[in-house]
């Protein structure tokens, strides 16, 4: 079975949000590192974002660790996705694909190269979105496509 239209962008989307989540609202506290929300800021995400806002508050003052975060991503796509948006085994499918791998690189290599910018201020999970896609159609970015697929593409071959 292919995997459905939209399926691989919706759910990296919501693999990003929770980066956006860390990168922005991350605070120390007694040697652990936390998601700290105020309750303006997350009324502000439930308008905003109300297809990820849940997630937010999943992960919301609770010890961070990457279990905790690829944890809560997997169940909320499991909870809102799977069977409902999309057919059953549709989740397994994506985070499995070579596809999402490479998403993510993408989304990665471009969080490090806009690092200074990013960090200027807390820019909205939407300003992120419409920006890295932006940067997706450059030259560039392109380039470092067609390399991670043909690099992917020679994994497998090497496999079989």
């Amino acid at each position: 079975m292919a995997i459905p239209h939209n399926a691989l962008n919706d759910m990296s989307q919501v693999f990003h949000f929770e980066f956006w989540l860390r990168y922005y609202f991350i605070e120390e506290r007694d040697g652990a590192l936390f998601i700290e929300l105020t309750d303006e800021q997350l009324k502000q995400m439930q308008f905003q974002f109300p297809d990820f806002w849940e997630l937010a508050e999943t992960v919301k003052g609770r010890p961070l660790s990457p279990e905790l975060s690829q944890q809560s991503v997997v169940e909320f796509l499991q909870v809102n996705f799977e069977s409902k948006k999309y057919p059953a085994n549709t989740v397994l499918k994506v985070l499995d694909s070579k596809d999402f791998s490479v998403e993510m690189y993408l989304f990665d290599t471009w969080v490090n190269l806009h690092e200074e910018q990013l960090m200027q201020k807390i820019y909205g999970f939407d300003y992120w979105m419409h920006v890295y896609g932006e940067w997706k159609t450059t030259e560039k970015a392109q380039q470092l496509l067609q390399s991670l697929k043909v690099q992917l593409k020679g994994e497998s071959a090497s496999v079989n």
